[in-house]
């Protein structure tokens, strides 16, 4: 998933079927929250605003799905890469300079592989010092019927519902 002034954006072409990904890694990620879709970004400001560190994003995309599916808000917060898992979905700079959002498979000496739980391969960029932004700590689902729309983004936008440090 690319991610980009507060939001993560899968790259086209690259998702399985839900049923097609190992369960085990989706379970070894974060918890989620379903809910309706402003309520849901309102629930993740209002996590992140206790934390240090802490910011939302929305995901736009299926390569974290079945655990993040299209149009998740997320929470983010920086945490040593020491303290860093396999099985926690970071968000880092991809190979073109924008964010992405996949879960942590292994620690390597140059960095951390990374892969979407939908894609078939890892990912060509390693997670490092340099690259990476932030460790998503809790997902908010927005209802399938509330999902959040790019105008409904615009408007949180506009309001000020979707402010903070982008």
């Amino acid at each position: 998933m690319r991610l980009g002034a507060g939001f993560f954006l899968a790259g086209v072409g690259c998702s399985l079927a839900a049923d097609e990904v190992a369960g085990d890694r989706a379970k070894a990620s974060t918890e989620q929250d379903v809910s309706a879709a402003v309520q849901a970004w309102r629930k993740a400001e209002a996590l992140a605003a206790t934390l240090p560190s802490g910011d939302v994003m929305v995901g736009c995309g299926d390569s974290m799905a079945p655990l993040f599916p299209d149009r998740t808000v997320i929470v983010i917060q920086r945490q040593a890469l020491r303290s860093l898992r396999a099985g926690m979905t970071v968000v880092f700079l991809g190979d073109a300079g924008r964010p992405v959002a996949h879960q942590l498979l292994r620690r390597t000496a140059r960095g951390w592989v990374v892969q979407g739980l939908a894609n078939r391969e890892p990912d060509g960029t390693l997670v490092a010092e340099r690259n990476y932004i932030g460790t998503v700590v809790r997902a908010f689902l927005p209802a399938p019927r509330t999902r959040i729309g790019s105008r409904a983004i615009a408007a949180l936008a506009f309001t000020g519902v979707a402010g903070g440090d982008q």
